[in-house]
């Protein structure tokens, strides 16, 4: 987990950088004190001898007096040595830079200075003035070298280094552990549910437990996924509602068509009924030979299987179908629906026309009802757009188009179906609402305004789609797209 390491690298970080600024903030006060303890030691070792020095000037002679600094000076650390106030520091073995300093000193008080040799070696030197009975002015000059600090340094210097990696070594595995079992694992089990819940999965976790923040979240995503169980459940009763009212509107739908189809049928069946109550009266005058009795009752039969094949085709129509995908030719569909809607379309002086490409694939897997709903409302909303005749031209072929319901803009084989009127076309203020639900032009007994709606939501349920086009000299043009799968 790329947040886990981030978080162990930062914390990482802010205790190196604290350790070490605290080390290094030791450090200096270490060295401070080792330069006090210098300074303390050169000024307790000149006053020591000072006094010894000028006694002994004063009985046994320079000459003794300076054997004796000599001497002093060999014995111990400070390199010790006199220097006379109106000769310094012209013999004073220091860097050039560092003369004009020394010229600005006075021999009569007690000094300490930093003073550079011509090496570059930082030296202290403590100078202490000594009153050796003569008019001529003195002083001891304490040389010390910082080479023992150099020393204590480095040690110090290993060691805040040594106590920094092994305090940071030790808080480490201490936060690694502690961060892997308290925030780690948690949160790999709460990621887990996290997709398991975008999958589907809405089952609690209960492995997350405790008090702190990341129990919290558990709990809570827990109660998100009763809370969205529940909301599954009222979604999945709410979409099955609304699947039997949809279900209801469309047979409420091919009732009313069916009430526009058979007042046209009416006329369509008076005919053969005429046929045969004439044929049968001929039969009952007893007027009429073998031969003649034997054609009426063959006409009489052929009249009834004309009306029984009518009636069958209404009834087919008004059945409430269930939904069944098989293979439907589309051309033969079409040419079913132009027999049934014949009598309403010669009633209005309308003929259909039925045009197929020679090399369109027309069978698709679809519901055949359902496309046939969708045909009979396209077809009669083009017949009653033409109320002094007219022709409706049906063609059949097959595009490539990218699909308007699929995220994958691949163009693919489609079915067209283009319906064509020669009515007065549709306006541009009702072309905006031609499918919304109830939106009708019409008059109270001709529709109820599902039809194109209705017929708009089964053809996307099929994967496709309608386009509409009007034209006030050319009419109305429907156009219903079909995607034809490549197993078809």
């Amino acid at each position: 987990m790329k947040l886990f390491y981030h978080l162990l690298g930062y914390l990482l970080l802010g205790m190196i950088l604290l350790i070490g600024i605290d080390e290094y903030l030791n450090f200096r006060a270490e060295v401070e004190q080792f330069e006090t303890d210098m300074v303390t030691n050169a000024l307790q070792t000149g006053n020591s001898i000072s006094g010894m020095i000028a006694h002994t000037w004063q009985e046994s002679g320079e000459i003794k007096s300076l054997e004796l600094i000599e001497d002093a000076s060999k014995s111990g650390m400070i390199r010790i040595r006199w220097v006379w106030a109106d000769n310094f520091p012209n013999d004073a073995i220091v860097a050039t830079g560092d003369k004009e300093q020394l010229e600005k000193l006075n021999l009569r008080k007690t000094t300490t200075l930093k003073i550079h040799d011509p090496s570059g070696e930082t030296l202290l030197y403590t100078y202490i003035p000594v009153n050796i009975g003569q008019e001529r002015n003195g002083a001891l000059e304490l040389r010390q070298t910082f080479s023992a600090l150099q020393i204590y340094s480095g040690r110090m210097w290993v060691r805040a280094i040594t106590i920094t990696a092994v305090l940071v070594l030790v808080c480490g595995v201490i936060l690694y552990f502690f961060i892997h079992r308290k925030i780690r694992i948690p949160l790999n089990r709460l990621t887990k549910q996290a997709k398991r819940i975008g999958q589907g999965d809405l089952r609690g976790n209960h492995t997350v437990i405790g008090t702190d923040e990341l129990a919290d979240l558990a709990k809570t995503m827990n109660d998100m996924c009763s809370s969205l169980v529940i909301a599954k459940e009222k979604i999945k009763f709410e979409y099955d509602a609304r699947l039997k009212t949809l279900d209801q509107l469309r047979h409420t739908e091919r009732l009313s068509t069916f009430g526009l189809i058979s007042a046209g049928i009416a006329h369509e069946i008076g005919t053969p009924l005429n046929v045969v109550d004439g044929r049968a009266k001929m039969i009952i005058c007893d007027d009429l030979d073998a031969e003649e009795t034997k054609k009426c009752a063959a006409i009489i039969k052929n009249q009834a299987e004309r009306m029984t094949l009518i009636i069958r085709q209404l009834l087919d129509f008004t059945r409430r179908p269930e939904q069944h995908i098989a293979s439907e030719n589309i051309v033969m569909l079409i040419k079913q629906i132009f027999q049934l809607l014949h009598p309403m379309s010669s009633k209005q002086h309308v003929t259909f026309a039925l045009n197929k490409d020679e090399e369109a694939e027309v069978v698709l897997s679809v519901d055949g009802s359902q496309i046939q709903q969708v045909m009979i409302n396209l077809l009669i909303n083009s017949v009653q757009a033409m109320p002094d005749g007219g022709t409706v031209s049906v063609s059949v072929t097959n595009e490539f188009l990218a699909g308007l319901q699929s995220e994958n803009q691949t163009p693919q084989r489609f079915l067209k179906i283009r319906i064509v009127d020669e009515g007065e076309g549709i306006c541009k203020e009702v072309l905006e609402h031609i499918f919304t639900p109830f939106f009708t032009t019409k008059t109270i007994s001709t529709g109820t305004g599902l039809g194109l709606s209705i017929a708009h939501g089964i053809i996307e349920e099929h994967g496709g789609w309608i386009d509409v086009e009007s034209s006030v000299l050319n009419g109305a043009c429907f156009s219903v797209y079909l995607p034809i799968k490549e197993n078809e």
